[in-house]
């Protein structure tokens, strides 16, 4: 038992505090400090832990890979270079004359060039707006700023892990887009974008 007044330990019988002699009014339990086991001294306030900072925007966000160009084969017909526009005037050449006979003789023997002709006269129409073009997903064109086309393979390292990189199309069929995705993992995924391609 303890003197409400100063704290003390009573230890006598008497009604009058062995300490500070004041009359007892009433014996109370100990007063209680904070607990040195805690790592904090008595009196002193108890800190909250520091919050961890706040991720900011930027982080986490994986930077792109290089592609760069493992083949670069030149298209060549006779010694000549395939051109880009020569691609699109035999397309053009191409659908007229099958269009023709269709709508003058009702000839069907045309049609088969619907399918090459067409084909050209889009590689060509692409190559003229993006330098770029890639065939069933499988093969990539590019041509250079003189219109000549080559065959290339794009490759690059992973940014993300050690794997590496190509071009891959992804999406549901009939709205399938070209991506860069890693090989090793195909979480790793970034857009593809072939005006970031160094010129040929």
């Amino acid at each position: 038992m303890h003197c409400q007044t100063c704290g003390a330990a009573h230890r006598g019988r008497g009604r009058l505090c062995d300490e500070c002699q004041k009359t007892l009014s009433g014996l109370s339990n100990a007063k209680t400090h904070p607990s040195l086991a805690d790592g904090f001294k008595a009196g002193q306030e108890a800190t909250a832990a520091p919050q961890a900072p706040e991720p900011s925007a930027r982080e986490g966000i994986w930077s792109q890979p290089a592609l760069t160009r493992t083949d670069v084969v030149p298209i060549a017909l006779r010694g000549r270079f395939l051109k880009r526009n020569w691609l699109m005037g035999m397309g053009a050449a191409g659908l007229v004359i099958m269009f023709g006979n269709l709508a003058y003789r009702w000839n069907t023997g045309w049609f088969w060039l619907l399918v090459p002709t067409g084909l050209a006269f889009y590689m060509g129409y692409s190559l003229m707006r993006r330098a770029f073009f890639r065939l069933a997903g499988l093969v990539n064109f590019e041509s250079d700023q003189a219109g000549r086309v080559y065959f290339t393979v794009l490759r690059g390292d992973c940014t993300v892990c050690n794997g590496e990189v190509g071009l891959k199309e992804v999406g549901p069929k009939g709205d399938t887009k070209t991506v860069i995705q890693c090989k090793a993992d195909a979480r790793h995924q970034w857009a593809f974008d072939p005006q970031r391609l160094e010129k040929l």
